[in-house]
């Protein structure tokens, strides 16, 4: 079993930036991701920061720093397990790695619909509204989702889509009742007591197709982009297991240094739900996390001697 002082789970905005710390500070550190070399799923010839640099290119700039700092980053080794019992044991279908601090940087895992013609982040459909809402400005958008998740991102599509469309895919709407009245408000139009069965793409506009619950009713509407707004998962880790908590919209449960329920393991980004799904806060909480391994890990190493 290899040995390290930290193991992060996860190579996105988060996970780099803490490991940046780690690096700089001579922590013993290794990074384990899933799928290959990290970049940005999300239109990768997108550009941030007023420079303009690509996502592509700005990642690159972040794991090309962290390797400078003796960064280990091992890509294609998805974790499957986790367990903490004094050390933190961290199992790959490849090998088992153990260390002193933990930091799960795993992302959203967001909540399909899976339905035919559901694809992801791609010819109009998207699951952020904040981070794709400027793409459908003055044009029809529709929201499917029946709790505070999804009202939340319908009224922010009411900032730049000309008309907001919510589908509950359920018999009714779940929200706060405050959320229902501003919605209104708002000029929100509701749906409710609808199924969605697919969603079809046309030339320019896609058209969402669905069924009444309990009737033989079809009903047909379209939108130039669909927003999927079922809530998040934060990671497909039973983290719970070993006594992280999440709260009720699926995050992590995080205190003001990034530590979890459990002590010595710590997340940060968008598997918190706590984000906004910017990379801003995605790197600044990923910086606060590595310092707080890093002094988990100082203290350790003084109370050994």
């Amino acid at each position: 079993m290899e040995d390290y002082d930290v193991i992060i789970v996860g190579a996105g905005f988060a996970g780099l930036s803490a490991a940046l710390f780690t690096g700089t500070m001579g922590v013993k550190t290794l990074i384990l991701e899933a799928d290959g070399p990290p970049k940005l799923w999300s239109y990768p010839r997108r550009t941030f920061w007023l420079e303009g640099i690509s996502g592509a290119a700005l990642i690159k700039r972040i794991v090309d720093q962290a390797k400078q700092r003796s960064v280990e980053i091992r890509t294609d080794e998805k974790v499957i397990d986790i367990t903490s019992d004094g050390k933190k044991s961290v199992k790959t279908a490849k090998t088992k790695y153990s260390c002193n601090a933990l930091i799960l940087t795993t992302g959203p895992r967001w909540k399909f619909l899976n339905v035919p013609g559901e694809t992801w982040l791609a010819r109009g459909i998207s699951y952020c509204a904040i981070c794709d809402g400027k793409f459908f400005k003055k044009c029809k958008v529709i929201v499917i989702g029946s709790k505070n998740e999804a009202a939340q991102e319908a009224l922010t599509l009411c900032n730049t889509a000309r008309d907001v469309v919510l589908v509950t895919n359920s018999e009714k709407i779940e929200t706060d009742k405050s959320l229902v009245e501003e919605l209104k408000t708002k000029g929100v139009q509701v749906i409710e007591g609808y199924k969605i069965e697919e969603i079809e793409r046309g030339e320019f506009v896609n058209y969402l197709k669905m069924r009444r619950i309990g009737v033989d009713e079809a009903k047909v509407i379209q939108a130039e982009g669909i927003f999927i707004a079922l809530g998040v998962k934060p990671t497909a880790l039973n983290v719970e297991k070993v006594g992280v908590k999440a709260h009720r919209q699926g995050g992590i449960v995080i205190d003001t240094r990034q530590q979890t329920s459990v002590e010595g393991i710590f997340a940060a980004g968008d598997c918190t739900c706590g984000s906004g799904f910017h990379i801003a806060s995605c790197v600044g909480d990923g910086s606060k996390a590595g310092l707080a391994a890093y002094l988990c890990i100082k203290r350790l190493k003084g109370d050994e001697g």
